[in-house]
């Protein structure tokens, strides 16, 4: 968001600002065999970049001969298609084969290509725990793994989010009066192990959501799921195969394993309350 501000900034209101995003990560394709872990899909970080003041996304796709080309033959190809009168980068942004641009490169290219680089500085948050930071991609994964999910909005300047299919699971909440949401196909990264708050809404209609994430240890279960009760939903949770996207905001607890289905079933409605007052305190 503070790349686009500055960008807008320099041309104005009648200039085009075009975000350069990559997808999947450059590091995926470096690295094959270790997991890069999404925060969004890509069109739905389109939707982001534009509602955040972007003209236009454009996907680079970061194939083997893209990665390799050096600094200098990569920015000759951009100023080639596009002659930017400007480019907005971080200070520590690094391109090119092996890394080997740097900002610095990036000012002595502009020169050479008629183009302005505008460096910006790291943006700073401050956490729940006073602690401050940089923004960045590895922190919001590390607070997402942490179940921090207080800290991934100071850090996202927005709620996080899943989106999924709702598929046909077990049928537990159901059966114990609490019909759940089971969320399938779910592209991005899930927190660590819990029952969480959030929102989901569904046809406009806001609803509060007590959200389960992890396994269902009271019953052996070993299959890691995402389940959401939808406070107030009056729909038909037994019909699959819809869209679904629920934000998750709180943290309440742990997964437990409890002695009995009817301590599950306390421990269900508490956490329902739960999740109603950390929503609507927050409201």
């Amino acid at each position: 968001m503070a790349l686009i501000h500055a960008a807008r900034s320099a041309v104005g209101e009648e200039g085009c600002v075009e975000i350069w995003s990559f997808d999947p990560s450059p590091f995926s394709v470096l690295h094959p065999d270790v997991q890069v872990d999404r925060i969004t899909t890509f069109p739905r970080r389109q939707e982001l970049l534009l509602e955040a003041g972007a003209d236009s996304v454009k996907q680079l796709v970061p194939t083997p001969e893209l990665l390799g080309l050096k600094p200098e033959a990569y920015i000759a190809q951009i100023t080639e298609m596009h002659t930017p009168q400007y480019i907005v980068e971080g200070a520590g942004f690094r391109f090119g084969n092996n890394r080997a641009g740097t900002i610095q490169t990036l000012h002595s290219l502009g020169k050479q290509h008629n183009f302005e680089c505008i460096e910006m500085q790291g943006i700073e948050v401050t956490l729940q725990d006073y602690s401050i930071v940089k923004a960045s991609s590895s922190i919001v994964r590390s607070l997402i793994k942490e179940g921090r999910m207080q800290d991934v909005i100071r850090m996202l300047g927005r709620e996080y989010e899943l989106s999924g299919v709702v598929t046909e699971g077990d049928c537990r909440g159901r059966e114990l009066g609490v019909p759940t949401a089971n969320l399938g196909d779910v592209q991005t990264m899930l927190p660590r192990d819990g029952i969480y708050a959030g929102k989901a809404i569904i046809d406009d209609i806001p609803y509060i959501a007590a959200i389960s994430i992890g396994t269902k240890p009271t019953f052996g279960s070993q299959d890691c799921v995402c389940e959401a009760h939808l406070i107030g939903f009056d729909g038909e949770i037994g019909q699959y195969d819809w869209p679904l996207t629920v934000t998750i905001s709180h943290w309440i607890r742990d997964q437990i394993k409890f002695d009995s289905e009817e301590t599950l079933t306390i421990a269900i409605e508490q956490d329902i309350q739960s999740a109603i007052k950390l929503i609507e305190s927050t409201a």
